[in-house]
């Protein structure tokens, strides 16, 4: 499913870092993962210009997910941006991160999450839809 697919997950917490890493590697995915920006920033010197994706809290103990969407973007300036978040006012973040902004609510099921990545390489159109 997300076969050649390089994604970077960053979030504070290693275990949902840990979960998150499962379930994409065994969608096909290649996952790294980092906690907070400072984490992020290192992983994106490592491996300069090839994260496809990158999936981060929105709310980070040090730094903000949006920060991470931005040094993403100055790395890797073609890869997409999916936020997570379990604050219950996330929907307004939505309007704030733009209308092509992916946000997941945390807590979220595994297929909730496979789905979530394939529709926002769909609508990026960077994999054709299924069917």
């Amino acid at each position: 499913m997300l076969e050649h697919l390089r994604v970077l997950v960053v979030d504070d917490e290693p275990d949902l870092c840990e979960i998150v890493r499962r379930v994409l590697s065994r969608a096909g995915a290649e996952v790294l993962t980092a906690s907070g920006l400072a984490g992020a920033e290192r992983v994106l010197a490592d491996h300069p210009k090839s994260i496809d994706l990158a999936i981060t809290d929105l709310k980070l103990n040090e730094g903000s997910g949006v920060q991470v969407a931005e040094a993403v973007r100055a790395s890797s300036p073609d890869a997409l941006v999916m936020f997570m978040s379990g604050l219950p006012y996330f929907d307004a973040a939505v309007i704030d991160l733009g209308p092509d902004a992916s946000v997941i609510a945390k807590p979220f099921r595994a297929t909730e999450l496979v789905d979530t990545v394939q529709t926002a390489l769909i609508r990026a159109g960077r994999v054709p839809p299924e069917g």
